[in-house]
């Protein structure tokens, strides 16, 4: 399974709530991988204007406030043309049920990825952060 998604959002409650410098190697450290999978993900959050860096200083900062970063839009940056769910290619044209299942199906698909989409957009970094410091509290 793919873990881009929640590594950005790592990424991104990391950078806003470190005393230390976002470095590649201290938020490699913190996901437990290595820098150049912290920086291939880096790329696709700067590309998406949700975090930045500036030449000849090392770590990065949040582009703009928590509250303004909703999942959806951290999770399209990651994922900018992924489908949720996808009908298999080529099914047999001359199968009756082959014929049709992506009519059958790709309705529900979308109506799901809809949801999912939604579902992001009602919560943002704000929340994440918040909810850290609950799991912190009670432990």
């Amino acid at each position: 399974m793919d873990t881009k998604f929640s590594v950005a959002l790592h990424i991104l409650v990391y950078i806003s709530e470190t005393d230390k410098i976002a470095s590649s190697e201290n938020l490699a450290k913190s996901v437990n991988t290595n820098s150049s999978h912290i920086r291939k993900i880096t790329g696709l959050l700067k590309q998406a204007d949700l975090i930045s860096s500036q030449q000849g200083k090392s770590g990065f900062s949040l582009a703009m406030a928590p509250e303004a970063i909703g999942l959806d839009r951290v999770y399209r940056a990651v994922y900018p043309e992924k489908e949720l769910l996808h009908v298999h290619d080529n099914p047999n044209q001359a199968c009756p049920v082959g014929k049709h299942i992506q009519t059958l199906v790709q309705p529900s698909f979308d109506l799901a990825q809809e949801a999912f989409i939604s579902q992001l957009a009602n919560q943002n970094l704000a929340d994440l952060i918040t909810n850290l410091y609950k799991e912190e509290k009670n432990k």
